[in-house]
């Protein structure tokens, strides 16, 4: 697993947003957030950053979403301190803050 320093570093690489879906994990009765993140879109070939957010709450899109070129330019997680029950890690968009959630826990793997 990538610690934090390593996942934020590939937020700063990876800021055109390929896929971003919530699935609804009918076992652990949560929602995923899954992203998968591009260098360049229009490169079929250009490597991808996956990360799945698991048990994925306050959720805040903002109306940029409406466009269809998506990019999360400043994505950051940072390790929660409130110690809510399942959440561990806050996601935000640092400039624009187009995107916000938190979540359990992450996985996340490069293509």
């Amino acid at each position: 697993m990538l610690d934090l320093d390593e996942m934020n570093g590939n937020f700063f690489n990876f800021d055109q947003v390929d896929t971003f879906k919530i699935e609804h994990d009918h076992i652990m009765n949560c929602y995923n957030l899954v992203l998968i993140l591009s260098k360049d879109l229009h490169d079929p070939s250009a490597p991808k950053f996956n990360v799945c957010f698991n048990h994925t709450s306050d959720l805040s899109m903002n109306d940029s979403f409406r466009h269809n070129f998506q990019q999360f330019p400043c994505l950051l997680i940072e390790k929660h301190k409130n110690q809510w029950e399942n959440v561990n890690y806050e996601i935000k968009q640092v400039e624009d803050e187009d995107l916000s959630f938190k979540c359990k826990s992450f996985t996340a793997f490069l293509t």
